[in-house]
């Protein structure tokens, strides 16, 4: 049995059940981890663990060669956005097919994408500016940032340290937040440079694409709902996104010439745009399955299981992938709105709701929460499926009123 190497892997049910399907494939998961105890519910998969230093591409490489030799390997991939160029590292040494990791490198920094898409007359071009300092913002004109502007890491993922920004004042704090911050939270080195971007307002959508051998296929279109600003977490999506023809078309057509100008070629990427003076607005370019579960809804949308296809191509077999659309499916994310302890007034979401496929709590009763700034933030989740988004809406509001999930404020004495 051949083994199919993981680099890592996302904390969510994805990063698991990646290993699952690895075995349905028929080959022997090897997840290659720094911390094994990140993963909940790892030691129920029976796969293959590999503790090393995975943030250095040397210390992956002995331990790769310690426990096998090439002819063992099946493919390597990972599920976690942090290691999409440790993987694309890893496919150039081993000589298999992927996206060369300087491409990886270029779509891994949100200022370098900015960069490369300024050539395009047909994509909507976003004022902004990058910054290693509040130093640097101090020195600059009023004039030259765009307010109302989005500030963030080049290289951050889940939304972490993305906020909206209005003064002058504001963007000072946000960048010296994220100026003292020297490591992401897998430990890797994170560049200095922020950026600094106009706010585009606007419905935002997420585009699920599949390429091999740089021909890309659009899968379809995710409405995204986005909480207020100025952080901006996602509480819920719906695919297929209920869009006219029209719109479709300049969705797929502005996405697909962002693949070919970052030189994408290989695997899923997960686009999420808007639309401004008629144009397509890239929100950002993630080398990766989407997040937040939306995969799933793919899946019970269209039966295209995208998770399985992209080890598929990781293994070197063309992925199949459907657009056809059979249903509509649909997730609320559970979003604390505040600080403070959680109480659960009900056992669940029973099956007397029809069209729930799935929900989880990610906290227990009593436990402490934050309030959401980011996607880690998020403590659960609930997935339907109907006719229609208006459907699959009151199908999620009866579940989340069945779940009477509550969030009691702390109160100071």
């Amino acid at each position: 049995m051949k083994k199919l190497l993981f680099v890592e892997s996302n904390t969510t049910g994805t990063g698991m059940l990646a290993l699952q399907q690895a075995k349905e494939l028929g080959y022997e998961p090897v997840l290659l981890t720094n911390d094994p105890l990140r993963y909940t519910g790892l030691a129920k998969q029976g796969s293959t663990i590999i503790q090393c230093n995975t943030n250095r591409i040397q210390d992956v490489l002995q331990a790769i060669h310690t426990h096998m030799v090439k002819d063992q390997l099946a493919g390597i991939t990972t599920t976690s956005e942090f290691y999409i160029e440790m993987v694309a590292l890893l496919n150039e040494h081993f000589e298999f097919k992927g996206n060369p990791s300087e491409v990886v490198r270029k779509i891994r920094n949100k200022a370098s994408v900015r960069t490369v898409l300024n050539a395009s007359q047909t994509l909507y071009q976003p004022a902004y500016i990058t910054v290693r300092s509040a130093q640097d913002v101090m020195s600059l004109e009023r004039a030259d940032i765009p307010f109302p502007c989005i500030v963030k890491p080049v290289d951050d993922s889940g939304s972490n340290f993305v906020k909206k920004c209005n003064t002058h004042s504001d963007v000072i704090e946000q960048v010296q937040r994220i100026a003292a911050i020297t490591h992401n939270v897998r430990g890797q080195e994170t560049s200095p440079y922020i950026l600094i971007e106009e706010y585009v307002e606007g419905q935002e959508y997420s585009v699920e694409c599949f390429s091999y051998r740089s021909t890309h296929t659009v899968i379809g279109i995710t409405k995204k709902f986005v909480g207020v600003g100025p952080y901006f977490v996602e509480t819920g999506h719906v695919f297929p996104a209920p869009v006219d023809l029209h719109l479709a078309e300049l969705i797929e057509q502005g996405t697909c010439e962002i693949l070919q100008r970052m030189d994408w070629c290989s695997g899923p990427a997960h686009l999420e745009v808007k639309i401004k003076d008629g144009k397509v607005f890239l929100v950002e370019f993630n080398g990766r399955l989407a997040g937040g579960m939306i995969p799933e809804l793919i899946r019970y949308a269209t039966g295209t299981d995208l998770l399985k296809e992209q080890l598929k191509g990781a293994a070197g077999i063309k992925p199949t992938v459907s657009t056809e659309i059979r249903m509509v499916a649909g997730i609320r994310h559970l979003v604390p709105d505040r600080k403070g302890s959680i109480s659960v007034a009900s056992n669940g979401i029973g099956s007397q709701i029809p069209g729930i496929k799935s929900w989880k709590l990610f906290v227990h009763e009593g436990e402490l929460v934050e309030k959401a700034v980011n996607a880690y933030g998020r403590i659960g989740y609930i997935i339907a499926v109907g006719q229609s988004q208006a459907e699959v809406e009151e199908i999620l509001q009866e579940g989340e009123k069945e779940l009477a999930l509550k969030i009691q404020e702390e109160v100071l004495h």
